[in-house]
């Protein structure tokens, strides 16, 4: 039986003879706190470990303190006796987090990719019931029943097994997985959009001059949310009516209009605050971006406040922006360029969406009831 072990191993956990677990781990604090807490728990001097019960109860608690950190399961009758065990992970499983977050910040990857692929790669690890070393195609195709079968959009069980690729076949080497990566059938939902009249109500109803300037921005140019809180001052050039968006979806730049009404209300903001670096800095730090948290609630209550029952997000000011510009007859390549799309495809939604030549048709009860009337 080995003694204490460095931090890089992790805690060992094994059966003993007399109805006890050992486990044993080097001195980290945390862990250390956390092992007190299990009922029953006492400190075996001789052997330089721990020891708590063998019994259903230490098991949940062991699963439950130390399920994100790096644990050896050494006895296999600890496994047939308690499966859950198979759910800690290994210090190897976690270094492999480890490799997954270097890669994707060696080849650029966006901070927001960084952080959904980490977040994918590590719901994967916590429910897999295997060593990672021991992945099939099998644990990848029995995630994405899982995930469907808690009713995850398509975009989420994309994104979750384009992170699971990336992370096996480029980062691991793993081979034999080519017909694990099936995407789901994608759902043909369309895009909720606001009226124009409906805009009208949601900005008016946005006291804080600074929360209704970031929305009508995100509205009158059609920017996504991570770019409209990136804005920096000099991103916005008046004299060429233009506003420059840096590293947008992609970690692509483009140009976009600047609206004459924006600026205006722009204008009255800036004579109001002290601008240094972002145009619309965080509260607590001016050398930060207001947090996209924060929209997001001002979007909500301005929408509740306008009395606008659909669903709708900060980003349906950017669809009712690229649908109302098509209605009045803004072609559609125009509309992808403003927009960022890579893809004309991905454009091409709004036309289901526009109700322009929609209205113009009536229905067969109306002229039936016109009809009726007329007699």
């Amino acid at each position: 039986m080995q003694g204490m072990r460095d931090e890089q191993n992790g805690i060992i956990l094994e059966r003993l003879p007399d109805g006890w677990l050992a486990v044993t781990m080097p001195y980290v604090a945390e862990w250390v706190d956390r092992l007190r807490k299990i009922p029953g728990r006492k400190w075996d001097a001789e052997m330089k470990r721990w020891r708590v019960p063998d019994n259903v109860e230490s098991v949940r608690w062991l699963c439950h303190y130390f399920r994100e950190d790096p644990v050896e399961v050494m006895s296999p009758s600890l496994l047939e006796s308690y499966p859950e065990f198979a759910k800690l992970r290994s210090g190897s499983d976690w270094r492999s987090l480890d490799r997954l977050a270097d890669r994707m910040k060696r080849k650029g990857y966006s901070a927001s990719t960084q952080k959904a692929y980490t977040g994918h790669a590590r719901r994967f690890l916590e429910q897999l019931a295997a060593p990672f070393s021991e992945t099939m195609p099998e644990h990848v195709h029995q995630y994405v029943k899982k995930l469907m079968a808690e009713d995850r959009s398509h975009i989420y069980v994309s994104q979750a097994l384009s992170a699971l690729k990336f992370w096996l076949c480029e980062v691991e080497n793993r081979i034999g997985f080519s017909k694990a990566w099936i995407m789901p059938k994608r759902e043909k939902k369309l895009p909720s959009v606001l009226s124009m009249q409906e805009v009208t109500r949601l900005l008016g109803a946005i006291q804080n001059v600074k929360h209704r300037t970031i929305l009508t921005l995100v509205y009158s140019v059609g920017l996504r949310i991570g770019e409209v809180v990136k804005l920096k001052r000099q991103d916005i050039d008046p004299a060429r009516k233009t506003i420059h968006i840096r590293q947008g979806k992609g970690r692509k730049d483009r140009y976009t209009v600047l609206s004459a009404q924006a600026y205006r209300l722009l204008e009255k903001y800036l004579k109001m605050v002290r601008v240094e670096d972002y145009l619309f800095p965080s509260g607590d730090d001016l050398g930060k971006p207001i947090n996209v948290r924060t929209i997001q609630l001002v979007f909500y209550r301005a929408r509740r406040a306008a009395g606008i029952l659909k669903p709708a997000t900060v980003h349906t000011l950017r669809h009712s922006f690229a649908t109302h510009l098509l209605e009045e007859g803004t072609d559609l390549r125009y509309i992808q360029e403003l927009l960022g799309h890579a893809s004309s495809k991905t454009t091409e939604i709004y036309t289901h969406v526009s109700i322009k030549d929609i209205r113009r048709i009536k229905s067969p009860l109306d002229r039936m009831m016109e009809s009726g009337d007329e007699e």
